[in-house]
């Protein structure tokens, strides 16, 4: 036991006997555990500001044996009866001083001292240290713990080595991780390698460099020289007699490796010409490429040169045999590409003579060369029809001078004579259409040629199937139209509509009517405009119909206006025709093609009874499908299926009765809109714009002034189809106008 008293609370007394002094004193035991403190500290204070410190180092500890250190602590006579008592244990000394970070601390602060008594403090440090290096482990303190307590070589301030992964100084890092080994040799257990270091800084520090311990022999047939990892000896793998090598000569082949540690092989002999017709049996062999040359034969040597579609010939004197021509026949439609044996060809379709004229039978149909090499009556399939079914005699000519109408109800020709066809020069013929849609007029033709107008009206659309070239310089017409203050449809229009994309009528009520909804095309149509009254209600627009070239069907008529009476609705705009141009070889466009919608008329004014009647919702625009082998548009085209524009409403009321104006057709030959109904009545709605490459807009509401009431405006009608279909590229001239824009393989003109 090792007693250090302390007298007056700051100097050790020099002998310290059981008897407690009259002013009393403390008696502090500190007892340890495997971590022996290199110094501790006790300090003292009393409520006054008086305190006092001493420190014991670890050699001062008396019997060390019992892990035990005994101190007394004596009260001055003017201090307090009462301190505060501090005991702390420390790792580091400096000099006779306690240094570091405290490791362990305890402190009561309130010790009543007793005269002629000792008062009992004792403290029981819990630091551990399981290795006898000096370091504590097993509490939480300021300073760095021991990191491996089995190990008296690993602590805080070790040296670190930087061949290891052990972490001696505890800093978190090892090796050349640690900045401590930065450039300093290492081994990184390889022992394969000498000269290693440390690069880098940090955790990306490696231990590299180096040369390798162990050295490959040069030469191919050396045995491999191995490096053992465990104790770094060099060892000689036995030697693969027979191992694969390279001799070094491309006549040489099969290398292999000798006993001798050389490379050998077998010489390559030349006995393979390619020709033996025309080149000797044996050459001689060319050591930096390993190629066998031969000797060519004379020039008189008789050879056959292996192609079926040539006869025996001789050889040129360099190697090579030339045998005689058998050429093939030309065919129609097709080129030779071989011969499967003399005189025996094969052929596959002739591009350069695609499209050209032919004849392979005695049918009297006109045949074009197609692009497989078949002479056929259209070298495409087109739609709608089927070319091959229509007998050579049922193709006709179809010629006019002047402007004629064909109707497709009653198949006659206006006028039938000064312009008209002659109609024993062709036949009209009936092509049905599937889902009810009405049946097609179809007129095969060897030479269509106009020479004016045509307009082609009725019920049925129309196909002019043209087996050769056709040329348009005239226009063809199936437009909507307004004719006599009636709606009048183009051939096959407002056909099959009746449920899919009318216009819907507008409704009457309260002294005024709604417009009537445009019919729907390549896009919906546009609603009505609403009367006055609220219950005057506008007719919906027709929904949106397909576009696909089949079937072939025309575009429907708008809704009418809501009236009654003498304050009659505005019908609704006749819907465009549907016609199709299918030519063989080229169709070239040069006037208008249209079949654009017709334009909803005005509502109508009572006078009498003071009632406004809605405008007719526009028609939409029908169907045009051009197809050929190749199709040419010039400056001059015009290719249009427009939508109508819908119909003004009417107005009146006290001293006023005012009738709507019609809609305008859809332009016949140009991308504008047709304009609504306006300015007929100016309380009336106008009409909506008809649809083109854009929506139709939407019919006006009524106004109201002074007991004057107006109806709603039609919608407009939405524009139709155009079908652009070309087996070769399109010609397209850029002033051409085709609106709406087509689908089908021809893109539209740029402007």
């Amino acid at each position: 036991m090792s007693r250090l008293c302390l007298l007056g609370c700051v100097l050790l007394l020099a002998a310290c006997g059981e008897k407690a002094p009259d002013e009393g004193a403390i008696r502090v035991s500190v007892t340890y555990g495997t971590f022996k403190p290199a110094c501790v500290r006790v300090e003292a204070k009393d409520a006054k500001g008086n305190q006092e410190a001493t420190d014991i180092l670890s050699s001062q500890f008396k019997n060390t044996e019992k892990n035990e250190v005994l101190v007394a602590v004596r009260r001055k006579a003017d201090w307090d009866a009462t301190l505060g008592l501090t005991v702390s244990s420390y790792a580091e000394t400096d000099g006779n001083r306690c240094a570091g970070e405290v490791v362990e601390r305890f402190t009561n602060a309130a010790l009543t001292i007793v005269p002629k008594e000792y008062t009992r403090f004792d403290v029981t440090l819990i630091a551990k240290d399981g290795d006898g290096d000096g370091s504590p482990t097993g509490i939480e303190w300021a300073g760095i713990s021991d990191c491996d307590d089995k190990r008296g070589d690993v602590r805080p301030g070790a040296v670190e080595q930087c061949d290891t992964a052990v972490d001696y100084d505890c800093d978190g890092k090892f090796a050349c991780a640690d900045s401590d080994c930065s450039e300093k040799t290492c081994t990184d257990g390889d022992l394969c390698n000498t000269g290693k270091r440390c690069v880098g800084v940090g955790p990306a520090a490696q231990c590299g460099g180096g040369a390798p311990k162990c050295t490959q022999p040069a030469g191919q047939c050396q045995a491999t020289v191995t490096c053992e990892a465990s104790t770094g000896k060099c060892i000689e793998e036995a030697l693969q007699v027979g191992a694969a090598c390279n001799p070094g000569n491309l006549c040489v082949t099969n290398g292999r490796c000798t006993a001798d540690k050389q490379c050998v092989g077998d010489v390559k002999t030349c006995t393979t010409p390619d020709n033996t017709d025309c080149q000797e049996s044996t050459g001689t062999c060319n050591p930096t490429n390993g190629f066998c040359t031969y000797a060519p034969k004379p020039v008189s040597t008789s050879c056959v040169d292996g192609d079926v579609c040539h006869d025996p010939g001789f050889c040129d004197g360099n190697g090579t045999c030339i045998g005689t021509d058998t050429p093939c026949p030309p065919t129609e439609c097709k080129t030779a590409v071989g011969c499967t044996a003399n005189n025996s060809c094969v052929y596959v379709g002739d591009p350069t003579q695609a499209n050209l004229p032919c004849s392979d039978d005695n049918s009297g149909t006109p045949r074009v060369c197609s692009a497989t090499g078949q002479c056929v009556a259209f070298p495409y399939t087109p739609s709608n029809f089927n070319p091959n079914t229509i007998p050579g005699d049922d193709i006709g000519y179809l010629t006019t001078t002047g402007a004629v109408v064909f109707d497709t109800e009653t198949r006659t020709w206006t006028p039938q004579a000064n312009g008209g066809p002659d109609t024993t020069a062709f036949k009209v013929l009936t092509q049905p259409q599937t889902g009810g849609s009405p049946d097609i007029l179809l007129i095969p033709l060897r030479t269509l040629s106009l020479g004016g107008e045509l307009r082609i009206v009725g019920t049925r659309p129309v196909i002019l199937a043209v087996y050769g070239d056709a040329t348009l310089n005239h226009d063809i017409l199936a437009s909507g139209r307004i004719v006599n203050d009636s709606p009048i449809p183009g051939a096959g229009g407002n056909q099959a509509c009746a449920t899919s994309s009318q216009g819907k009528p507008g409704q009457f009520s309260g002294g005024q009517g709604g417009g009537g909804g445009g019919a729907g095309g390549a896009t919906a149509g546009a609603n009505g405009g609403k009367g006055v009254n609220s219950n005057a209600t506008p007719g919906d627009a027709g929904p949106q119909q397909g576009s696909t070239p089949t079937p072939l069907l025309g575009g429907c008529a708008g809704g009418a206006g809501g009236g009654t009476g003498n304050a009659a609705g505005g019908p609704g705009g006749a819907g465009g025709g549907a016609f199709q141009i299918s030519v063989a070889r080229t169709l070239t466009v040069g006037k208008v093609l249209s079949v654009s919608g017709g334009g909803g008329l005005g509502g109508k004014a009572g006078s009498s009874s003071g009632s406004a009647a809605g405008g007719g919702g526009g028609g939409s625009g029908g169907r045009i499908v051009l197809e050929g082998f190749q199709v040419s548009l010039t400056s001059d085209t015009r290719i249009t299926a427009n939508g109508g524009g819908g119909g003004e409403g009417a107005a009146a009321g006290t001293g006023a009765a005012d009738d709507g104006r019609n809609g305008a057709s859809g332009l016949e030959d140009a991308n504008s809109s047709a304009n609504g109904g306006t300015g007929g009545a100016p309380l009336g709605g106008d009409g909506g714009k008809g649809g083109t490459s854009a929506a139709p807009t939407l019919g006006e509401n009524g106004g109201t002034l002074l007991l004057v009431n107006g109806g709603g405006g039609g919608g407009g009608g939405a524009a139709g189809s155009i079908h652009l279909r070309s087996i070769r590229s399109c010609v397209l001239n850029n002033n051409a106008v085709l609106s709406p824009a087509p689908t089908g393989d021809c893109p539209t003109p740029s402007p």
